[in-house]
């Protein structure tokens, strides 16, 4: 479709062949287009169909780089609101994926899990260097999710150091066989990073990506009041 263009290049009067400019961009299309009209042949000029048709893929090309500078505009916009969004959060009671329970100087922890079926449930509270210093016995449950609370005091009665412990759940039914349980970070959220891409927010010293969250409660339990909670992060 451009000729005339193909002797340009060969006479090296123009310098699309080179790396940097390997990518045709806008302006680029526009200097070639108006480029094969100064060297049209006045004897032979381009029929209406094809100069048409060229101009119609110079609309449709202008097209797809507003639309792409739009979507641009759009994801940027909507990253930053994101990142605002998260502030929302703190004093929020939240759950995520995780086995970290982070104990606070004179409250209790609270942690989650889910359970897939009916079982006798443990919990066991460890350390950082993975010791057992807690168990807690929930007795038997149903399927779904659990929440619990760990005092701070390990088996003797000793109360421990404000800091983040893991825990697990050892869940088993009625003829002694395991059943799955998913553990959960439950707790209060006490701040939020917007420094990068993803906002961080914080249960104690525990970080967490905002799409760990799994749900939202909207009341504070410490209160005596119910939660509510949602799924997900809106």
């Amino acid at each position: 479709m451009f000729p005339q263009i193909q002797n340009l290049q060969s006479t090296g009067t123009t310098s699309y062949g080179n790396k940097e400019q390997a990518k045709l961009g806008r302006d680029d299309f526009l200097k070639i287009f108006l480029t094969q009209l100064q060297y049209q042949d006045p004897l032979n000029p381009m029929e209406g169909t094809e100069f048409t048709a060229q101009l119609a893929q110079f609309s449709s090309l202008e097209q797809l780089f507003n639309i792409n500078d739009q979507l641009k505009q759009l994801e940027h916009v909507q990253g930053k609101g994101s990142k605002f969004q998260a502030l929302n959060l703190i004093d929020k009671i939240v759950r995520a994926e995780g086995d970290k329970i982070y104990l606070r100087n004179g409250e209790e922890a609270k942690g989650a899990f889910d359970l897939k079926g009916q079982a006798d449930c443990i919990v066991l509270i460890e350390d950082a260097l993975g010791s057992q210093i807690r168990t807690i016995p929930l007795g038997i449950l149903g399927p779904g999710l659990h929440d619990f609370a760990w005092d701070g005091k390990d088996d003797k009665g000793v109360q421990m150091n404000q800091g983040v412990y893991s825990f697990r759940i050892i869940a088993k039914d009625g003829s002694g066989q395991p059943v799955p349980a998913s553990s959960r970070i439950s707790g209060k959220v006490t701040g939020v990073s917007i420094k990068g891409e993803s906002p961080i927010i914080y249960i104690g010293d525990i970080p967490l990506d905002m799409s760990q969250v799994m749900d939202i409660s909207v009341d504070q339990s410490e209160e005596g009041e119910s939660s509510s909670w949602y799924d997900g992060v809106q």
